[in-house]
């Protein structure tokens, strides 16, 4: 294979890769876990923990502010009151990491030692190695745990993974807004009701 006809395959491939990532990256991962024993028709009311995981450097960031809107909205929709009194306490955190995503893509090799016998003779049927490619982006994860206030004992977490990109951080309320109801999307329980309901929460 000539270099440029390997130059054109190498950029085809990180190509097909970085699409791949960002058809991925379009809906989040979300992971939950819930306390089987936890009774959640006694939960009405909800508030925030203090200090929040956010808010460690000790005051309110705008990621706080930002957060603490979306939940409240998704609590709200499935009919819990905000209390300074709570029967569910929320806490949430967040994490941005660089990833490298890796991958093996086979090429073609036409030509080159033992196999040299066939130059200019016939075209071959190629022989494939496998490359390593790598492609490099940033991961944002967002935690949201639901504690028993009387019991401080959490009953509910949801996590949401997902890469982030240069729009995500322009606008970050608006993907803290998406990435909090893509988590609630998996929350089945409303209010006083310890029945879990689907579809349109």
């Amino acid at each position: 294979m000539t270099p440029s006809l390997q130059n054109i395959t190498k950029k085809c491939i990180l190509l097909v890769a970085a699409l791949l990532l960002n058809a991925c990256a379009s809906s989040p991962v979300i992971r939950v876990n819930t306390d089987k024993n936890a009774d959640f028709s006694a939960y009405h009311t909800y508030g925030f923990i203090d200090p929040l995981g956010t808010d460690k450097a000790g005051y309110t960031t705008l990621i706080t502010k930002y957060l603490k809107q979306a939940v409240s909205q998704e609590l709200e929709k499935r009919g819990y009151v905000f209390s300074t009194k709570p029967d569910l306490l929320v806490n949430f955190y967040t994490r941005l990491e660089n990833r490298t995503y890796l991958m093996a893509a086979p090429t073609p090799v036409y030509y080159g030692g033992y196999y040299d016998y066939r130059f200019g003779a016939y075209a071959p049927f190629p022989r494939y190695v496998y490359r390593p490619y790598s492609y490099s982006y940033q991961e944002g994860t967002v935690n949201v745990d639901i504690v028993d206030a009387g019991k401080n004992q959490m009953v509910w977490e949801g996590i949401a993974m997902n890469e982030v990109d240069s729009k995500d951080l322009d606008n970050p309320q608006q993907a803290f807004s998406k990435a909090i109801s893509a988590i609630f999307s998996s929350y089945p329980y409303r209010a006083g009701s310890a029945i879990p309901v689907t579809g349109n929460k």
